[in-house]
């Protein structure tokens, strides 16, 4: 037995390596000086000391037989105490990773052993033809030839190694072995099934589940009662082990959940909150507008249904989601605004044909519900046809003739440029118009009104400064070194960019 005392303290130790640990871990000790611990081991005193910062001890001998030295504690103490090796499921999980801890000092020799003991160890070496001492093979080997396993850990059920020791945890309890209630009490106080093991969280805390169904029956009930918020409990594991013989052996979460769903045990969806809430869809600007807006409606919905109707067939998608979507489809349709019909109906009006070029002149597959409706209302068809036809009738629809599309396609990309920048600082300017900033002189201003007065007395660029998680927007006169905040809530943000943009070209 270890024995270590500091400062008022004392703690003591079965194998080395809980001594390292605590050395290299605890807080408690890490600021201590190395003089001011004592550590013995059967009354003999043992050296401690730093390396690189980092408590450790000092003990005569070779580097080999000390590092084999470490092994045979735990060997002895926790992996075969009766001389017949543990499964890694009967060991508790800080005795397991003290073997993992090993590994890692394996690649510290000079945290375990002096420079002197290490210049030895490596002649030793030499002279077996090796090139040096490698700690970590000799633990691979010892390993292997003590508890059957290498660094990558035992065999499981599923003809894999693992050496995470909740893995051979939540197999064994799967399995219904007879896991000790130490490790069980271990990680029921731990995290270490929250990730890839959240299906065996259940093991833990209902016996009647462990062994009670496959793995390969067990992972998918698990996971669609945990996304449904259900627990397993000791009340009716019995129940759903019995209902899951009625699915195949290897069953998805769709089919787990379809099955829960049909006796009973799952509800059915409940709509999202934002659903329960009515929504202003506006008003049409013009009869084009209500047009679009039903084609729009229309086309989001069908394409949605199809979707969950083909996701359905294949078993993508369980009975309870496809019936919520489905809804929700239904719903979106009757909630779908006109806020972008109004705005298209505005370009037709005005003949602002970037905007309708980069909506329809595109290929037959792209914005078809807008083609779809601008047939329907003006009876240009714009699918099915060529790209020169298809563009004509873009401009048709704009009321433009052949003689006013050649020069408008004439324009040069400055002059599109600036009708462009003109276009984004009057709808900038309009949102920024709804807003109102009291100045400095106590004069209530429009927002766009505000930038230009601003912009006016200098500040001509936009700066951004972190605060914490968001960022926050300033106007900056370079020159005086000042700033007035930028929001993009009320429209001065976005009016300002532009603002500046059009003074810039």
């Amino acid at each position: 037995m270890y024995q270590l005392s500091f400062s008022g303290s004392a703690h003591s130790f079965r194998t080395m390596l809980e001594v390292l640990r605590f050395l290299r871990d605890d807080a408690s000790v890490a600021a201590v000086d190395a003089t001011e611990i004592a550590l013995t081991f059967v009354s003999h005193s043992v050296s401690v000391t730093r390396y690189n910062g980092k408590l450790t001890v000092r003990r005569p001998g070779t580097a080999t037989s000390l590092f084999l030295s470490l092994i045979d504690e735990i060997d002895a103490t926790y992996f075969r105490p009766s001389f017949a090796a543990l499964e890694a499921w009967q060991i508790r999980r800080e005795h397991w990773q003290l073997l993992y801890l090993a590994f890692d000092l394996a690649r510290e020799p000079l945290y375990l052993f002096s420079s002197d003991q290490m210049a030895q160890a490596n002649e030793e070496a030499a002279k077996g033809g090796r090139r040096g001492l490698d700690l970590f093979e000799l633990l691979q080997d010892e390993s292997e030839r003590r508890f059957g396993f290498r660094y990558s850990g035992p065999i499981l059920d599923n003809r894999q190694s693992n050496g995470r020791h909740e893995v051979h945890v939540a197999y064994a309890l799967a399995a219904g072995k007879p896991v000790p209630q130490a490790v069980i009490d271990d990680y029921a106080s731990l995290s270490k099934f929250d990730s890839d093991l959240q299906w065996a969280k259940p093991l833990l805390a209902v016996p009647e589940l462990r062994g009670a169904l496959p793995l390969a029956k067990l992972v998918p009930l698990a996971t669609v009662m945990r996304h449904s918020k259900q627990a397993i409990t000791s009340d009716n594991a019995a129940l759903l082990s019995m209902l899951m013989g009625l699915v195949p052996n290897s069953p998805t979460t769709v089919e787990v959940d379809d099955l829960l769903y049909a006796k009973g045990i799952l509800e059915a969806h409940p709509l999202p909150e934002a659903y329960l809430k009515p929504v202003d869809v506006g008003l049409p600007t013009c009869q084009f507008a209500e047009v679009l807006r039903r084609t729009l409606a229309d086309s989001a919905r069908d394409n949605r249904l199809a979707e969950l109707e083909k996701a359905r067939k294949s078993g993508s998608i369980s009975a309870r989601r496809f019936q919520l979507d489905s809804q929700l489809a239904i719903l979106d349709h009757g909630r779908h605004t006109h806020t972008f019909a109004n705005e298209f109906a505005k370009a037709v009006q005005t003949a602002d044909m970037s905007y309708l070029l980069g909506i329809l002149d595109r290929p037959d597959d792209a914005n078809r519900a807008s083609k779809q409706a601008v047939r329907e209302m003006f009876g240009i068809k714009l699918i099915g046809v060529r790209a020169a036809a298809r563009r004509r009738g873009i401009f048709q629809l704009a009321g433009m003739d052949a003689a006013q599309q050649a020069e408008w396609e004439a324009l040069s990309v400055s002059q599109r440029e600036a009708r462009r920048v003109a276009r984004e600082v009057a709808r900038a300017r309009e949102a920024a118009e709804m807003s109102r900033v009291r100045a400095e002189d106590g004069a209530v201003l429009t927002g766009a009104e505000w930038v230009d007065r601003t912009i006016a007395d200098g500040f001509s660029q936009i700066v951004s400064l972190r605060q914490g998680t968001s960022v926050r927007y300033a106007l900056a006169d370079p020159v005086r070194q000042l700033q007035v905040s930028l929001r993009a809530n009320d429209g001065t943000l976005a009016y300002a960019r532009v603002a500046l943009e059009q003074r810039a070209s």
